[in-house]
């Protein structure tokens, strides 16, 4: 195999489709692979898959996923449920393996999702995991090393295998702990959620709902808000240009607020550019004539509208239920529920995710019996 594998020194970096078909047919009965990647985003929608490192049984390699138009031998292998996938921090993962081809994995143990449930911490780092477990101190000189470009050097490719070479024995140092704890089947809920490709897809017709100050607008605004940000996803998607570059946010927000009539109006509010005015002036006030604006409508967001006081005490009590009861088990609270959650089930909601599975056992039902 080593002939057909492209070696910078002593750091196997497969770059060939017959070399990846050969690495692909010596793991066909793998039990697991601990997986990595490197991409670029910053001038683009979706971000740009330029390195997977992968490590095994017995090897540890890159695969330079910009050389390598099918990948299809080795995402076989990623969705394979025979094979157990360790990542940390999944989502962008799969997020920029999801864009070269679509992704379903099934079989993932993600690192920083156990450590969150050993007490570490929801966001604990690979790097503190990888001193607290082998004692080595990772080194940071290449956090922003620009991965599109080629060659890589000895010492950039040395640093991505780093983020996988380690992490099987952070695996069996957290998976070891999971099940002396008795959360083991807490993990797996919750890691067989992160796979779902909901977790990273976004829907555009969705996008609204991440908008950044929608809910501190007029009511009469929101709808139009809400048609913006729809529009902008999907021109950012189009255009495979970050979001903010199609319409800022704060831009986007007057718009709705002030509702232009015309052009002149248009191209007055801070933040409009005169090229945007030029490709899409008449979008943008064909979506602002078209929402409704009756100042009595209910709120886009109304999940997020104002509490009043004596729903922000129950929400402090739940909040506090769900602290003392993270501390008991010594999980990361933020595992149970975060405020926005409690937030809709005192708002008369209990379809969500404090009421099911694990989390009702652990902590849901406490809550539902005190309301009771």
């Amino acid at each position: 195999m080593d002939d057909i594998i492209t070696a910078m020194s002593s750091i196997k970096v497969i770059s060939d489709i017959d070399a990846l078909n050969q690495v692909c047919d010596t793991l066909h009965d793998t039990r697991w692979l601990s997986l990595d990647t490197e991409f670029m985003r910053e001038k683009t929608y979706a971000p740009i898959l330029c390195l997977l490192q992968v490590c095994t049984e017995s090897d540890i390699f890159c695969i330079d996923t910009l050389a390598i138009d099918d990948l299809k031998p080795v995402y076989a292998m990623l969705e394979n449920p025979a094979v157990e996938l360790i990542l940390h921090s999944c989502r962008q993962d799969f997020e920029a393996l999801d864009t070269v081809c679509p992704l379903t994995p099934s079989n993932l143990f993600d690192t920083q999702v156990a450590a969150a449930f050993c007490g570490y911490g929801e966001q604990v780092s690979y790097a503190a995991l990888v001193e607290r477990v082998e004692g080595i101190k990772l080194a940071k000189t290449h956090t922003r090393a620009n991965w599109q470009a080629r060659p890589l050097s000895d010492e950039e490719l040395a640093y991505a295998l780093d983020d996988v070479r380690y992490l099987p024995a952070v695996r069996n140092y957290l998976a070891d702990k999971l099940a002396r704890d008795g959360r083991t089947s807490w993990f797996e809920a919750e890691c067989a959620a992160q796979c779902r490709p909901a977790s990273w897809r976004i829907d555009p017709e969705l996008s609204w709902q991440r908008l950044k100050g929608g809910a501190r607008l007029p009511l009469e605004a929101q709808e139009a808000a809400k048609r913006l940000a729809v529009w902008r996803e999907k021109q950012a998607i189009q255009r495979d240009k970050p979001r903010e570059w199609i319409l800022g946010t704060s831009a986007l927000l007057l718009m709705s607020k002030l509702n232009p009539a015309n052009v002149d109006q248009l191209q007055r509010i801070e933040g409009v550019h005169p090229g945007f005015v030029r490709n899409s002036a008449p979008a943008i006030l064909e979506i602002l004539k078209a929402s409704p604006r009756e100042r009595g409508r209910d709120p886009v967001w109304i999940n997020q509208a104002a509490l009043d006081p004596t729903q922000r005490k129950r929400v402090k009590g739940v909040m506090g239920m769900i602290r003392a009861t993270a501390e008991e088990t010594g999980i990361s609270p933020s595992l149970l529920a975060n405020r926005s959650m409690v937030e809709k089930f005192i708002r008369g909601c209990t379809d969500i995710e404090l009421f099911k599975g694990w989390r009702l056992e652990v902590v849901g039902q406490k809550i539902l019996a005190s309301f009771s």
